[in-house]
């Protein structure tokens, strides 16, 4: 590294600043779910961040983009960043990564590339560094040529060894955190097995992290197990960027969006003042039930869907899990929410530690008895620092397959698969998927739809219902 500086140098490498040209990628060819809509925010924050240190700036998304990511490369490329955030297609992003010419500097980020810097410094000659955890400040490093070896978060290769640097403790999210979505090469709409519907769809960052410590989740840490702090950017800010969104519909990406219900009315009295007429899709926690002229003015200033973390019928599950709440409670707090408009969606998890069929069958009915819209079901998976690790060591009969999922000897995965088809099959009846499309229609969705595409979505309800797959 010169003098401390920089990454070692490169054949025929120029020092540049500005970057004369630098390329982001987000290096997937398929959706995550075959419902896919989602744009690459990750991406795009770091995009801002790099920005002002680039003379010219490129985001490829391989799943729009046609060819691969060295077809994007050009003689002036002086950076190349890659957003490598799931633990699929593996062979495809590794070739892309080799892909990159050895004098370009190379940088990889995303939650993957955070648990296993290692594996990808290893496996990639050219790769120059691994940014573990939230990059945006450790890019803003980078682009302002700290040295490497003083950058927190950073992992880096030197002199044929593999450097580590101190995590970076995750700060507060500033006001000023927006995506870059001036580079968008297309806009994104909602597309049902790669046919779009012309609904166009958005996300933002208002918060991160969550006060909460439920013992399965690891997405409120950073994988090398740092806890993040709930943080929020200002009412004031959020709305801003809400209203520099043209689509009608608008994801929060925050794990938990309702934490402080006073900043929630903030935000929905800035939105009614500026008639922002957009719908939006939040996280939320069943206790938002304890603020019901909240949630009135929520449903005036247009949020229409609540994704809801209720994981389990039993309290002997909820408090091993460390919900912080009961079933009791639980069907108190859908008591007041059933009055709302807003599309209640609930999450369930299958094959909880200590639970048999016979209770994960309960999933189906408890779910229409406290007036969920929608359920999507999913099996516990270990991720690293989530402690599920340890619980399984301690639970006579459990296991952990090589891909993280999580299965029993009463339960096995191929079990596991049959029974979320039949949950499904129970939940999904004509009746609620009549009930789940009125629903759209007063919250004005399906006229956001054209009528075929309206059409595909309810086959493909009907679909997850008989297959499994949400």
């Amino acid at each position: 590294m010169a003098e401390e500086s920089l990454p070692p140098a490169k054949p025929g490498q120029v020092e540049l600043r500005p970057y004369r040209h630098v390329l982001c990628v987000y290096p997937y060819r398929r959706e995550l779910k075959e419902l896919g809509f989602l744009p690459p925010l990750g991406l795009e924050h770091i995009a801002s961040v790099i920005e002002p240190f680039a003379g010219e700036m490129e985001i490829v998304d391989l799943r729009r983009d046609p060819g691969h990511a060295s077809d994007f490369i050009r003689s002036s490329t002086d950076l190349v960043c890659f957003s490598v955030n799931w633990d699929r297609e593996r062979d495809f992003v590794s070739r892309e990564l080799s892909s990159i010419d050895p004098g370009v500097t190379l940088i990889a980020g995303g939650r993957h590339a955070t648990e296993a810097p290692d594996q990808w410094l290893e496996q990639i000659p050219g790769m120059d560094g691994v940014v573990r955890g939230d990059g945006e400040e450790t890019m803003l490093d980078i682009c302002r040529q700290v040295p490497w070896n003083r950058i927190s978060g950073l992992s880096f290769r030197q002199d044929g060894q593999i450097i580590h640097n101190p995590n970076r403790e995750p700060g507060p999210i500033p006001d000023s955190l927006q995506p870059c979505r001036s580079l968008r090469r297309q806009k994104y709409d909602v597309q049902i097995k790669g046919l779009g519907t012309g609904l166009q769809v958005d996300m933002i960052a208002g918060s991160r992290g969550c006060p909460f410590n439920c013992t399965f989740c690891s997405f409120n840490r950073n994988p090398w197990g740092l806890k993040r702090k709930w943080t929020a950017r200002s009412p004031e800010s959020v709305v801003d960027e809400l209203e520099s969104i043209s689509a009608p519909v608008v994801a929060f990406t925050d794990d938990l969006f309702t934490h402080d219900m006073s900043r929630v009315e903030r935000i929905c009295d800035l939105l009614l003042k500026r008639r922002i007429k957009k719908k939006y899709v939040i996280n939320a926690r069943l206790e938002i039930a304890r603020h019901p002229a909240v949630i009135r003015k929520m449903e005036q200033a247009g949020f229409a869907v609540l994704l809801l973390g209720i994981e389990s019928a039993h309290d002997k599950t909820l408090k091993a899990m460390r919900k912080g709440f009961t079933t009791g409670q639980i069907r108190k707090y859908c008591d007041v929410l059933k009055e709302s408009i807003m599309i209640k969606h609930g999450y369930f998890i299958l094959g909880n530690l200590g639970e048999s069929v016979d209770e994960m069958l309960q999933t189906a009915p408890f779910a229409r008895e406290i007036g969920m819209d929608s359920v999507s079901l999913s099996t516990l998976r270990h991720s690293p620092y989530s402690g599920l690790q340890e619980l399984v060591a301690q639970t006579p009969g459990y296991h952990i397959n090589p891909k993280g999922k999580i299965y029993s000897d009463h339960c096995p995965s191929k079990q596991l698969r049959k029974l979320r088809r039949h949950i499904y099959r129970d939940f999904y009846s004509t009746r609620q998927i009549l009930k789940l499309a009125d629903k759209f229609r007063k919250h004005g969705v399906l006229q956001l739809l054209p009528g075929i595409a309206w059409n595909l979505a309810v086959h493909r309800v009907r679909q997850a219902a008989g297959s499994g797959r949400p």
